[in-house]
């Protein structure tokens, strides 16, 4: 997950209603409900996997090398690699 950005989710609500899009912060700052953001993720989310339908209606999407190739190569380019903060994600329930 991207530094800077933060949200809370609650394991008691529906599947696809658990995240909280009040909470939903880049770099402490609010979503802005017009505005235009570009995400990355793995080919099989981008594709609508595990039901994240929205992202296939992305526009100006990009491709890139295959997520395994890209996630050797960083390791190979920046290790050791260590672990991120843990502190960016809030459960509730």
């Amino acid at each position: 997950m991207s530094a800077g950005f933060t949200y809370t989710w609650d394991a008691t609500r529906p599947a696809c209603d658990r995240v909280d899009p009040s909470t939903i912060r880049i770099n402490g700052a609010a979503l802005g409900s017009s505005a235009s953001y570009r995400i990355t993720v793995n080919s099989f989310l981008a594709d609508g996997g595990d039901n994240f339908k929205v992202l296939v209606q992305g526009t100006s999407r990009l491709g890139g090398p295959l997520d395994l190739d890209a996630l050797q190569a960083y390791f190979q380019a920046n290790s050791p690699v260590a672990p991120g903060p843990r502190d960016r994600i809030t459960r509730i329930g």
